[in-house]
């Protein structure tokens, strides 16, 4: 079955599949192992919520640089800007086995942090040059199915170990490392096709020309805009969500594993698997802006359980818009970004992801300490100003020539 699975793509699709598929396989035990202890494992050990709160924030401070690395990659070999910021932060979690203290634990999960989207940009211009138009949302699609169906797996494998030894948990962090190099060895076995629109030695030229360059494409700064309505109103509810669940809800240890664990990987699954199709059918606009109108309806749901039992909905939604966040923006840069500076682009986006990821908690937190606005008023706004982003993402989508924007000639 798989042998006919590959023989119907393309070489260079069904090459550069076969390789990823090892890479994801090995991240999800990377991602299974490591990722969910986390931030159990600091509060174990005493670090605290201020501490924490750092911890998780830096991988908003890390993309903050996407535009200085998608710049870079455009005008280098791309794999690199991949692979090595992987490995640094995945030998990060590796070294948790001597971190006794909470401080030492804070540096070295902060520089994991830090690395986490560095590669993000040079990934999808890798994605763009090696998958073909017609397969690239449903290869991209399936190699993310590998990799939640993996990590859940070891996820699961995990808690049993801890459940019998809670001592395992450093060995596990040393396993989970050497499983995440491994990935990215297994990614730089991927050959970055080169084409006309691919140059091996890109013209030089500074970041500020660069940026001019994103700045006359019209279409492209539009539709950042109207992401920034629909993707930064959530960044708000990133610390009133455990509040709500945990102090309001009275969510228990069983019921978010089951919830927020089991629920969500399914549902994710069933997400990339319905993006992936529905990107080859439709407009990619059209298709992020039902994504966005489904995730208004998890903020809606939220708002409106009045107990654990009443966050089926919420779940399920949630494994179907994170599927869709991950996936569908990127076609949708597609579309709009100029060949020659693909990466940059990206880059542009993942740089106003970690401005939103670092403004908008603090907005949430003092809307609700201030007393303005209860949590469930503040989930009500969030839902409100996403529901707007999809609508004007979906007037977006019926423009004429929003496959081919316009720009401005450069003089």
């Amino acid at each position: 079955m798989l042998s006919g699975y590959f023989a119907r793509l393309p070489l260079t699709d069904r090459i550069t599949f076969a390789r990823e598929i090892w890479a994801a396989v090995f991240y999800g035990v990377f991602a299974g192992l490591a990722l969910p202890l986390i931030p159990i494992v600091a509060r174990r050990i005493g670090m605290s919520p201020a501490g924490i709160t750092v911890m998780v924030t830096m991988q908003f401070i890390g993309a903050l640089f996407g535009i200085l690395f998608g710049h870079m990659a455009d005008r280098r070999k791309k794999m690199p800007f991949v692979i090595w910021p992987a490995i640094a932060g995945r030998v990060m979690i590796g070294l948790l086995i001597f971190a006794q203290s909470p401080a030492v634990y804070l540096i070295l999960v902060s520089v994991f942090f830090l690395t986490v989207n560095l590669g993000g940009p040079a990934y999808a211009s890798i994605m763009r040059s090696n998958y073909s138009d017609a397969n690239r949302g449903r290869l991209m699609g399936n190699i993310r199915i590998v990799i939640v169906i993996v990590a859940a797996a070891f996820s699961l494998l995990a808690g049993i170990l801890l459940g019998r030894n809670e001592r395992f948990v450093r060995w596990l962090f040393l396993a989970a490392s050497a499983f995440g190099i491994l990935s990215s060895v297994a990614f730089a076995r991927v050959r970055v096709r080169q084409g006309p629109d691919f140059p091996r030695d890109a013209p030089s030229a500074s970041l500020l020309h660069s940026l001019r360059t994103v700045r006359r494409n019209i279409p492209f700064l539009l539709f950042m805009g109207i992401l920034v309505l629909c993707a930064t109103p959530d960044k708000l509810a990133v610390p009133l969500e455990p509040i709500w669940l945990v102090d309001f809800l009275h969510l228990g240890y069983g019921e978010a594993s089951f919830l927020l664990g089991t629920v969500v990987s399914v549902a994710s699954i069933a997400g990339y698997f319905l993006w992936a199709r529905a990107l080859k059918r439709f407009n990619s606009f059209a298709v992020l802006s039902v994504v966005a109108f489904l995730f208004a309806a998890r903020f809606a749901s939220l708002a409106l359980a009045r107990a654990s039992s009443q966050l089926l909905p919420m779940s399920i939604l949630s494994g179907l818009t994170n599927a869709g966040w991950d996936l569908v923006p990127i076609f949708c840069i597609i579309t709009l970004a100029d060949r020659s500076n693909f990466s940059l682009y990206i880059g542009f986006h993942t740089t106003l992801f970690g401005m939103r990821g670092i403004i908008g908690p603090s907005i949430g937190t003092f809307l609700n300490s201030s007393g303005a606005l209860p949590i469930t008023g503040i989930f009500w706004v969030i839902a409100a100003f996403i529901a707007c982003g999809a609508g004007l993402l979906m007037a977006f989508s019926r423009r004429r020539g929003v496959r081919a924007p316009a720009r401005i000639r450069i003089s």
